[in-house]
Parts: C-alpha cells; structure tokens; sequence
C-alpha cells in the first residue's frame, strides 16, 4: 500500500479510521445521496456511535432504519403522495441491502433482508416517471433479472443506451448509484442485471462467475438491440471497480459495443482486489465463485483466470477511465496498465478524490454520461 505526501491516510477519515471496509461504505452511503439512493442526515444518524467492526450493530441500524423509511413510503403511497413515496422506497431498498453487508454467508436474515430489498426497489421502479421496467434476460437455461431505465427525456425514436456490468456478489440495484440516473437525464437508456455470481442469478439459480463475462453479456446486448426504442448502432458500455473488468471484456468480444466508460479499473481481480483486500472484496469473491471464504488457495487460484492480460491489449473502441488518485482502497496501478495496453481512442482521468471516487461523485458521475452521450451520437 502506497503512502507519503501525495496520499490521504486512512486515519484522516472520520468514520472508521482502522477499518478500510467499514470506512469505504460509510463514504459510499454519503456519495450514494447524488442519487436518491440514500439521505445523508438518515446516514449520519444511522452511523454516528457505531463501533468498527460491530457486525451486528451494523445490521440492526440499517435493518432498523431501512424499516422506518418503508413505513413513510407506504404511508405517503397510502396517501396519493406518490413523489414521497417513489423516493422513500429507494432509500429503503438500499438501507436493507446495506444491513447485509458484513452479514455471515448464509444467514437467513439475509435473504429475507435481500428480498425485502427488491420489494422495495420493485415500488420504486414502478412510482418512477418513466417507469423503470423488470427484464427477465434468457442465459444459458435460466433467466437473468435486471432493470431497464429508458430516458426521461427522447432526443430520438431510437434512444443511445449503455450496459452498466454488474460485479462480484451484490444484487445489480446497487448500480443505480453509479450513473443510471444520470445517464437517463442526458437521453440515454440504461440496462442493468444481475449476471453469473451476483444477485439474484447468485442467490436463486447458483450460478457463479466466469471469467468470459462476454458470455452473460452476449445475452444482455442481444435483449437490448432488440427493444423497438433503441438504436442498436448507439451502444456502450461501463462498470466500476470489477464491473469494469466485465465492461473491458465486453467490449473486445462483442463488436456491437461502440466505447467503454469505467470508473476506477480494475486489471487483475486476484492482485487489485482479492489481495489488496479491501471494502470486503474477500467474502465477496467467495460467494461469486461458489467458494468456501476460508478455502484461500482455491479462491486465488480461480481468480487467475480474471486478468485483462493478453484482452485488453485488443480494445480498440474509445476507452475512458475515471479512476482516484488515492491507493488506500484501489491501487491506481490496473489503470496505468489498461491505458497502456488499450489500442483505441483513450483517456484517463485521475480524479483527486482523497481515498475513493466517492468524495467527488457528481464530477465522476457527471464526467462519465456526458462522455457517453458524445460518443454515443
């Protein structure tokens, strides 16, 4: 781990300064307010006392919260206030997915913390203007959930879209904070779904990750170019921290893909992620390789096969990565590496983010749509 005068320490933030993890969502559940996603006095209240590493503390003050929040909705709902009520079921759905966080594999209480996530995400698709639709996508003998957002506003019959790709463990909802919202604003449609090892394809079908994401992939373009409101020449792609190792492998082995747009690179998940050891990338790989967490050995030796080594090096479509400056949680290393070996149209920006991208979401949010929509044209 990188450190010295060009470095944030991780003792200078104030949530909790020993444990990268915990610190890293804490940050996120603040960043994730740009998106409706959360509120920021509902977060300091929930975080404000707890102790690190207080597993169980951590459940029950967003279980509690997340619980609170759904009674406003239902109430507003109940009362034709369906504006407070679109937006209080977003923030439950994300507080009940952040109850489980630091959950141990297997627990019920999180399933049925998952499902009341849905249920909630599910009421605030459907109160959205548009509404956001349910997809079922067809893969391999099961069906992959996920959402559609079309644009709030059409420059066109036939919309531009992109692929947001979804990463180890977590459902696809969580996506919702890393541009969806913005991206629908500029005119674009947004499809996101739960792929092999993450959500519910995880959780109901046991299906675990693969390396070729370009497979599940393949499934998502083929649904998307064929909706009658997109046009299937105005297509991209992105993903965050191993999305977007999803995101480059998509782009070089399905040619429909017009640019890549990542936030924070990843080139080796085993080195980046896995090793590196932090935001709980450990459990998670775990569970999206269908591995015991404590079975080290063979975790690492599947994750070899999650290298852009000898792929990214066949990009040729315009690249863009937005990545923070700060090594406490990501090295910036995966990014120097793509940017090298990427053939086509390229641009990197280091974002002095101090220690996540998080701490200057709506210029990396806002960075990201507006380079779709000029390459998207």
């Amino acid at each position: 781990m990188n450190s010295g005068p060009n470095y944030t320490r991780l003792s200078d933030f104030p949530w909790f300064p020993d444990n990268p993890s915990y610190n890293i969502w804490a940050i996120r559940a603040h960043s994730m307010n740009n998106s409706g996603c959360t509120d920021v006095g509902e977060v300091v209240r929930t975080l404000t006392g707890l102790k690190s590493g207080d597993a169980e503390g951590w459940h029950n003050r967003w279980r509690n919260l997340a619980d609170a929040v759904r009674a406003q909705a239902e109430k507003a709902e109940r009362e034709n206030h369906l504006v407070t009520a679109r937006k209080a079921y977003l923030r439950a759905a994300t507080y009940h997915l952040f109850s489980i966080l630091f959950a141990r594999r297997g627990e019920a209480r999180s399933l049925a913390m998952y499902e009341r996530h849905i249920e909630c995400f599910s009421k605030f698709a459907a109160l959205s203007d548009p509404p956001i639709e349910r997809v079922q996508i067809p893969y391999d003998g099961i069906t992959m959930a996920g959402w559609y957002m079309p644009p709030k506003k059409k420059t066109s019959a036939k919309s531009p879209a992109y692929i947001y790709t979804s990463a180890q463990g977590m459902g696809c909802e969580l996506i919702l904070q890393t541009s969806p919202t913005e991206g629908v604003e500029r005119g674009m449609g947004v499809l996101f779904a739960d792929t092999p090892g993450s959500g519910s394809t995880l959780i109901y079908h046991k299906r675990y990750g693969t390396p070729e994401y370009e497979k599940p992939f393949k499934a998502l373009m083929d649904y998307l170019t064929s909706r009658p409101d997109v046009d299937p020449n105005r297509v991209g792609v992105a993903g965050s921290d191993f999305g977007a190792y999803n995101a480059v492998r998509a782009a070089v082995f399905d040619k429909r893909v017009k640019c890549c747009g990542i936030i924070t690179a990843t080139y080796d998940a085993l080195t980046d992620l896995y090793d590196y050891g932090q935001e709980g990338h450990r459990p998670a790989f775990a569970s999206f390789l269908g591995e015991d967490p404590n079975n080290v050995d063979a975790i690492r030796e599947k994750l070899k096969a999650f290298t852009l080594k000898g792929v990214a090096d066949k990009l040729t479509v315009p690249l863009l990565i937005l990545h923070a400056e700060e090594t406490v949680n990501y090295p910036i290393e995966p990014a120097y590496r793509l940017y090298a070996d990427a053939k086509g149209p390229k641009e990197l920006r280091v974002v002095n983010a101090d220690h996540h991208t998080g701490h200057r979401r709506m210029e990396v949010l806002s960075g990201l749509t507006d380079w779709f929509v000029d390459h998207l044209k």
